[in-house]
This record gives structure tokens, sequence and C-alpha cells, in this order.
């Protein structure tokens, strides 16, 4: 019984540990992954901080912004705001009559204080296409 014991605990934390490892998506597909369901670019959007969902930090130079729940843009951001943030940074966006505006509003991270970056662009992500694709995918028989 001690046989089974003492290869049992070793067994368990491995396997615990393998649940809680997860592949983390690369900087570079997930960008990929938005670009593909954007649109072109718009000047501005409506924007109330209030309403908002949300956001998702995609590389050192772009943020999904989540509007409402179905409704998200993709924006570029020209400078180095995000290049030194990793984890879960507290974002601040700036707005002129519940709209953000591409050249003119700007992106601050909290931690970073008395800096800004400009929002250079400003792309739809159609969602709904987004979500039907990934649901097709992991439906598709892998190998194929």
């Amino acid at each position: 019984m001690k046989r089974i014991q003492t290869f049992a605990v070793p067994m368990l934390a491995l396997l615990a540990m393998t649940a809680c490892a997860t592949t983390r998506e690369s900087d570079a597909d997930k960008l990929t992954r938005y670009t593909a369901f954007a649109g072109p670019p718009v000047a501005s959007i409506r924007y109330g901080s209030a309403g908002s969902q949300g956001f998702d930090v995609v590389d050192d130079r772009h943020v999904v912004l989540d509007v409402r729940p179905r409704e998200a843009y993709l924006l570029r951001i020209d400078g180095p705001c995000l290049a030194y943030e990793r984890g879960s940074p507290t974002l601040g966006i700036s707005s002129q009559f519940g709209r953000i505006s591409a050249g003119f509003d700007r992106v601050t991270v909290a931690s970073q204080r008395g800096m800004s970056c400009i929002i250079g662009q400003i792309r739809p992500v159609d969602l709904r296409a987004m979500r039907a694709a990934e649901k097709a995918s992991a439906a598709q028989p892998s190998g194929t």
C-alpha cells in the first residue's frame, strides 16, 4: 500500500500542474486574429466610459476596446504606452463629447504617470464573424 501512495502523490501533483498549464497565445497570433476580422479604419466612435465593457491588450501597439457586448474596436496606439506593461494594466482613454477620435484622443496607462499616447487608428471588429470562425475551427476535427 505504501508503494501506491508514494507513486500516487507525485502523479496527482503532476496531473494538477498539467491541468493548470495553458498555452498563451502569442502577441503576433492575437493581432492576426483580430486584424482578420477588423473592418476599415473609422475616424471616430461613440464611447462612454460608464458603458465600456473592458479591453484586451493585444501587443505593444494595439488594444481591443469592448464598447458594448457585441461591439469592439481595434485601436492602434502611436507611442510606447503599452510597451512596458505586462499583466493587466489600468488604461485611461480620453474622449470628447462621448466620442473617441483617431489622431486626437489618447490612451494613458496608470502606472506610467504623465505619459499618454495618441490613438492612431480605430477599426471595428466583427465579433459575430470572429466567434463563428472560432466555433467552426473548434468543431473541425484536428489534422484537417
